[in-house]
C-alpha cells in the first residue's frame, strides 16, 4: 500500500541538538565534531543504502566532504540559540525497487532543493521491518543548511532586519530603548507556501512514476480532511519511539498509534461494505435501464435478429439458397453499421440524430448553391432563347415596319399580334444584357454556361458521399427506431397476446375496436346488476361470430326483397 510522509524540522542548538550528529546518524558514518571536539560515531547503524552530497554548480569542492560542510556550518554560526540546518524525512514507496527510489529521491533533491541554491547532504534508508506483519518502511533523510552559500564564495546571511518605522519614518523603539525590527529569510526557503509546493512536488513526482509503470497505486499530499476521508491521522513515530518499540517496550505513542490503526481498518472495512452496496445497487439499476432503455447498438442487433431468424421453412432448395443470401446480406448490413458506428463514435440516438443533421446542413447548403448556379443557367438558356427569337422574326418586324399605311400596318399587326408583341418583349429584357457595342453577347453566353455546367457537376460530385452517408444513416436510424418500437409493443402487451394476434390488431384496427368496445359495454351492463338478478335471469350471452351470420341473413333476405321488387315493376313496365 502506496504510503506517504513529508516531514520538516529545524536541527537547532536552542534545543540541545548538534547538526554534525544528525549527519553522522543519516549517513552512517563517524565525523569528528570539531565545534565540541567530540567524535559521532554511527558506523554500526545498518540499513542505509545510499548517501551523497548535492551542491550548486558554484559551490567549492571541499564542501562535497560531510564533515567539512557541517563542521563549517557549525562554525559560521556564533549564537549559542542558532539553527543551523533543515531536516527532511521523507517516505519512500515500498511499491518501487530500490535502484527507482533513490532516483526519485536524487530527481527530487535535484529539482527542488539544489536548484534553489541549497546545499544537500542526501542518505537513503532501506527501512527493513523485524516484524513481518508489518511492511518495510523506505525512507531518505535530507539535511539542507539554513544559511546560504553564496556566488562570491561565502557563506551569506540567514536573514535581514527591517525597522519598524512611525509615520514620521523614525525607527521605533521597545520600552528598554532598543530598536524594534522584524528578521525577514533572505532566501525565503522557510515559506510555508514553499513546503506546500515541495510536498505537492513529491507527490506528483511519485505519482508520475507509477503511472510510467502502470500500477493503481497513488499518494495524496492532502490532509484526510482536505481529502475528504473521514479517517484518524496517525502520529508520526520518531527514531527514539520505533527503537523502543523493536525492544518490545510498549510507548503511549506506538499504543495509541496501533489503536488508531484499528479503528481506521474497521472503518475502511465498513465504508467499503457500503460502496460495494452502492454499486450493486447502480450496476441493477444500470442493467434494468439498459433492458428498458437499450442501446443503439442492441437496438440494431435486436432488428437485424428477428430479420434473420424465426423465418418459416421454405419448400426447395433455390428459395433455401435466395434466403441464404438475404441473411448474408443483412449481415453485411449490420456489420456496415456498427463499423460506421465506431469510426464516427456514435453511441446514442442522440449522436446519431446529430450526425444526421450535421450531414442534412452539409447537403442543404451543396444543394442550395446547386439551385442557384441552376438558376443562373436557366436565366442563361433564356437570354439566349429570347435572341433567337429577335433572330428568327427579325424578317417579321422588318416587313411590319416597311408599311407606311396605317390600316395595312394594323392588319399585319393583327395577323402577327403573338409573334410581334414576343418580339418587343424579347427585345426590352435584351437591351439590358447587350455588351459594349449594343450586340448580343451569344459566345459569352455560351462560356458562362459551359463553367456553370461544370461547376454543377462538381458540386454534384462533392456533395453524392454526403448524400448517400445521409441515407445510411437515415436507414441506421429508421431500423433502431423499428426495434425499439417492436421492444415497446412487446413489453406493453401484458395481456398475453400471441406475435399473430398482434399483427392482426395492426391491420384490422376498426374491428378490433369494435370488438373491444363491446366487451367493455357488456362488462359495464354485468357490473350494474345485482347479483341474484343476474343469477334468476341468465341471459345466453351471444358470441360475435354468430351476431356476423345474423347480420349476413338479414342483408341476404333484403337484398332478396329488393330483387324481387324489382323483377315484378320490370315485368308490369313491359306490359
Amino acid at each position: 500500500m502506496a504510503l506517504y510522509h513529508f516531514s520538516v524540522r529545524h536541527v537547532s542548538r536552542g534545543k540541545g541538538q548538534m547538526v554534525i550528529a544528525s549527519a553522522a546518524y543519516i549517513s552512517g558514518q563517524r565525523i569528528f565534531d570539531s565545534y565540541y571536539n567530540k567524535i559521532h560515531d554511527y558506523t554500526s547503524k545498518s540499513g542505509v543504502v545510499f548517501t551523497e552530497i548535492l551542491t550548486p554548480e558554484y559551490v567549492p569542492e571541499r564542501l562535497n566532504d560531510r564533515e567539512t560542510l557541517w563542521n563549517e556550518v557549525e562554525h559560521v554560526e556564533r549564537n549559542n540559540k542558532a539553527q543551523l540546518a533543515y531536516s527532511f524525512d521523507i517516505a519512500l514507496q515500498n511499491e518501487l525497487t530500490l535502484e527507482e527510489n533513490i532516483r526519485l529521491a536524487k530527481e527530487f533533491c535535484q529539482e527542488q532543493f539544489v536548484a534553489r541554491g541549497m546545499i544537500v547532504d542526501l542518505a537513503v534508508h532501506e527501512g527493513k521491518s523485524d516484524n513481518e506483519e508489518e511492511p518495510d518502511n523506505p525512507h531518505f533523510h535530507v539535511l539542507v543548511p539554513i544559511r546560504p552559500f553564496t556566488e562570491e564564495g561565502i557563506w551569506g546571511n540567514k536573514q535581514r532586519r527591517e525597522y519598524i518605522l512611525d509615520e514620521d519614518g523614525n525607527r521605533v523603539k521597545d520600552a528598554k530603548g532598543k530598536e524594534m525590527f522584524n528578521a525577514v529569510s533572505t532566501t525565503g526557503w522557510n515559506d510555508p507556501e514553499l513546503l506546500k509546493e515541495w510536498r505537492r512536488a513529491w507527490t506528483e513526482k511519485v505519482n508520475g512514476k507509477f503511472r510510467e509503470c502502470h500500477m493503481a497505486a497513488r499518494i495524496d499530499h492532502r490532509s484526510y480532511k482536505e481529502q475528504g476521508i473521514d479517517l484518524i491521522p496517525t502520529i508520526h513515530e520518531g527514531y527514539e519511539v520505533r527503537a523502543m518499540e523493536k525492544k518490545g517496550i510498549k510507548t503511549v505513542i506506538g499504543e495509541l498509534n496501533r489503536a488508531i490503526r484499528q479503528f481506521n481498518q474497521m472503518f475502511i472495512s465498513l465504508k467499503e461494505s457500503i460502496q460495494w452496496m452502492k454499486t450493486v445497487y447502480e450496476e441493477m439499476k444500470a442493467e434494468l435501464d439498459r433492458r428498458q432503455n437499450p442501446t443503439l447498438l442492441e437496438s440494431l442487433q435486436d432488428y437485424y435478429d428477428k430479420k434473420t431468424q424465426g423465418r418459416t421453412p421454405l419448400p426447395n432448395f433455390y428459395a433455401e439458397m435466395k434466403r441464404r443470401g438475404k441473411n448474408l446480406s443483412n449481415l453485411q448490413e449490420f456489420s456496415k453499421s456498427i463499423n460506421y458506428l465506431q469510426t464516427h463514435q456514435i453511441e446514442t440516438m442522440d449522436d446519431l440524430q446529430e450526425r444526421i443533421e450535421e450531414l442534412n446542413g452539409v447537403v442543404s447548403v451543396s444543394k442550395k448553391e446547386i439551385s442557384e448556379k441552376r438558376k443562373q443557367l436557366k436565366e442563361l438558356e433564356n437570354l439566349e432563347k429570347m435572341a433567337e427569337v429577335i433572330k428568327t422574326n427579325q424578317p417579321l418586324i422588318d416587313e411590319y415596319n416597311h408599311f407606311y399605311f396605317q390600316k395595312r400596318r394594323e392588319r399585319y399587326y393583327q395577323q402577327h399580334k403573338k409573334e410581334i408583341n414576343y418580339y418587343r418583349k424579347c427585345e426590352r429584357e435584351l437591351k439590358q444584357h447587350l455588351d459594349k457595342n449594343g450586340k448580343v453577347p451569344t459566345a459569352r453566353w455560351k462560356r458562362e454556361k459551359e463553367e456553370l455546367q461544370s461547376v454543377i457537376e462538381e458540386l454534384k460530385a462533392d456533395n453524392q458521399p454526403y448524400q448517400e452517408e445521409l441515407t445510411f444513416v437515415k436507414k441506421v436510424q429508421s431500423c433502431a427506431d423499428i426495434a425499439r418500437r417492436d421492444r415497446e409493443m412487446a413489453e406493453a402487451d401484458t395481456s398475453g397476446r400471441s406475435e399473430e394476434k398482434r399483427e392482426k390488431q395492426v391491420k384490422f384496427p376498426t374491428f378490433y375496436t369494435v370488438q373491444a368496445k363491446e366487451i367493455l359495454e357488456e362488462n359495464g351492463k354485468a357490473e350494474q346488476q345485482p347479483l341474484n338478478q343476474s343469477e334468476q335471469n341468465p341471459e345466453k350471452k351471444t358470441s360475435l361470430l354468430r351476431k356476423l351470420d345474423e347480420k349476413k341473413k338479414e342483408c341476404a333476405e333484403r337484398d332478396a326483397k329488393q330483387q324481387a321488387v324489382k323483377k315484378k315493376r320490370n315485368y308490369e313496365m313491359s306490359l
